[in-house]
């Protein structure tokens, strides 16, 4: 059945047809809010609370315009306040942080993962981090990527060209500081 017939029957009543267009989107946008947010229990808890607001707004979704679109525009803006609110914390956390408190491997592995992908999206604004988690992650065309940011697919497309020389530039400074670090090590 498709979307959009799926979101009628939800507009009118029949709340069991919700649960085919969650299982439809559910890893599309965890994997989205997972490259936003850097953190997997956070990126897990987004999605619930994405698809709780979508199924609220129900009512105001335009049918003519793409569902997809609609949910990963609720879903950056939601992510957008996790990470200001993130960012609120951050300042606060060094007035109770306490030594002595030992991490568990996944609170290890999160904070790895997030240092790497953090590496790479040092720099970027989250409209970089949301066309680069569309483009490349998703997989979507960049007419997809036009209808989800209200964008035409041309600046998309020379944005993420512009994204890739950016990428490529500080891979290419990366690798010559291992290969400056490696020569050092064997002098």
């Amino acid at each position: 059945m498709e979307i959009n017939d799926l979101i009628e029957k939800v507009r009118h009543g029949d709340s069991e047809s919700f649960e085919p267009v969650i299982r439809a989107y559910e890893q599309k946008i965890y994997r989205f809010c997972f490259f936003l947010l850097g953190d997997r229990q956070e990126a897990e808890d987004a999605v619930q609370d994405i698809f709780f607001k979508t199924y609220q707004q129900l009512a105001v979704y335009d049918n003519r315009r793409s569902f997809s679109a609609w949910l990963h525009k609720i879903a950056e803006n939601h992510c957008r306040n996790l990470l200001k609110r993130r960012r609120r914390w951050l300042g606060l956390l060094p007035l109770f942080r306490t030594d002595g408190l030992s991490k568990s491997a996944e609170q290890v592995y999160s904070e790895q993962m997030g240092a790497e992908m953090a590496y790479w999206f040092q720099g970027l604004s989250v409209q970089d981090k949301k066309l680069l988690i569309l483009r490349v992650v998703e997989d979507y065309s960049f007419e997809e990527i036009a209808q989800i940011t209200d964008e035409s697919a041309s600046t998309i497309r020379k944005r993420f060209e512009r994204l890739k020389r950016k990428l490529q530039k500080k891979r290419l400074m990366n690798e010559e500081a291992l290969c400056h670090e490696q020569r050092f090590e064997l002098r």
